[in-house]
């Protein structure tokens, strides 16, 4: 959502938001069930983007902070890319390259997270012999077009194995975490909206502190997942919880 439209959504008098932001919660899922020993030792740094651009350019890229950004940039894209099912030339877009260099950059990733790339083609080859694929609660998703006659489909469903698992699963986790927290807080603290893997409430001012306290729960309930806490009057100006 752009930060322009946030600013434009403003708590009820009163009320003040808080937001709990469950913070690369598919790349943390996919870490989690590929038992990839690099990537979970990445996750460990509390930025897995920048941990794998240092890993694929080297640590001089933290001596100029344009080239560390733009290679974080390119190390999330790849990360994400794997959520996707992107191919070269899907990443070649994404990364603004050649396709022969975003065959080289899937090259390194397969070097430095080859039992990531071990587990991605097992899942295929098991969803093909099953003909459905199963997220991290049992939630079940047929996969029909595997074995389609067309070849596009087939790639298609073969790219949605992963996605599926690791989205759904994703998911699934975000709605417990409200569950969760919709069982400990106030009756009067309102969940209003949900972003991708973000929970926001509007919390009466009087109750503003007690809720933080509790919110503050849900990385003792979810140690794999941690979670964000920001606060504010203002959608778009959301400041860290205390």
């Amino acid at each position: 959502m752009p930060s322009t439209l946030r600013s434009c959504i403003i708590a009820e008098e009163g009320y003040t938001f808080i937001s709990l932001d469950a913070s690369q919660i598919e790349l943390r899922v996919l870490a989690i069930l590929s038992q990839d020993p690099q990537m979970l030792e990445d996750l460990k740094t509390g930025d897995l983007h920048l941990a794998t651009a240092i890993r694929m350019f080297g640590e001089e890229i933290l001596q100029d902070e344009a080239i560390k950004e733009k290679r974080r940039y390119q190390a999330k894209q790849g990360n994400f890319a794997e959520v996707y099912g992107a191919d070269e030339f899907k990443l070649s877009e994404m990364l603004e390259c050649s396709v022969e260099e975003a065959l080289e950059f899937i090259a390194e990733r397969h070097r430095i997270y080859p039992v990531l790339y071990q587990w991605i083609e097992a899942t295929k080859v098991k969803a093909k012999e099953d003909g459905f694929v199963v997220n991290i609660f049992g939630r079940i998703r047929p996969l029909p077009e595997l074995t389609s006659g067309s070849w596009k489909m087939r790639e298609k469903a073969e790219r949605e194995c992963v996605n599926t698992i690791i989205q759904g699963s994703a998911v699934d986790i975000v709605k417990k975490m409200m569950l969760y927290m919709r069982a400990i807080l106030e009756p009067k603290i309102r969940l209003v909206l949900q972003v991708h893997d973000e929970i926001v409430w509007e919390c009466p001012d009087t109750l503003l502190q007690q809720a933080l306290v509790l919110c503050g729960e849900l990385t003792g309930a979810f140690p794999d997942y941690p979670v964000a806490i920001k606060c504010g009057k203002i959608y778009g100006e959301l400041r860290e919880g205390s």
